[in-house]
């Protein structure tokens, strides 16, 4: 009985998303945001041409496609376990196999995009993607700073804040 709800414990942190399961992201796994090819700056600070933007826009529309689909699904799996999880009559055999198609689901989620990123960097190239993964990296650290309500730094190095 113990071994059940230690189970249905760590199914609970596994689906809601607090899981000690989770890894952190990959470092050039920070590219989120819409397209940020499409932004003035970014876009002049890339030497993105305009053919290369709109291949940037194809993949954005598939990926993002097969990302709805595949969100979907997991959202499915997801349910049909916590379905199974809140019965009475609890049977380990078919919560063990949902949970791993639930895996199955966050696992095919999760190489869509990432498959997304490789092209992002077969297209960029490694000085302009690298570039891209550290203006991802200011804006982030600039975003914590601003929540933690730190002042950037003033430009010029050593000066007050």
């Amino acid at each position: 009985m113990k071994r059940t709800i230690l189970f249905a414990v760590a199914v609970f942190f596994v689906i809601s998303g607090t899981g000690f399961a989770r890894n952190p992201k990959p470092e050039g796994m920070i590219l989120s945001g819409g397209k940020w090819w499409r932004m003035p700056k970014i876009a002049e600070e890339l030497d993105l041409k305009s053919e290369e933007q709109s291949k940037l826009d194809e993949l954005y529309l598939e990926s993002k496609k097969q990302l709805i689909d595949l969100k979907g699904n997991v959202e499915k799996e997801q349910l049909e376990l916590e379905q199974i999880l809140g019965k009475k009559d609890f049977d380990e055999a078919a919560c063990m196999t949902q949970f791993k198609k639930l895996t199955n689901a966050r696992t095919g989620l999760s190489t869509e995009r990432f498959k997304y990123l490789i092209d992002i960097r077969k297209l960029l190239g490694f000085d302009r993607y690298q570039k891209l993964v550290e203006k991802f990296r200011e804006q982030r650290m600039n975003r914590m700073r601003r929540s933690s309500g730190q002042k950037r730094p003033m430009k010029g190095g050593m000066g007050k804040q």
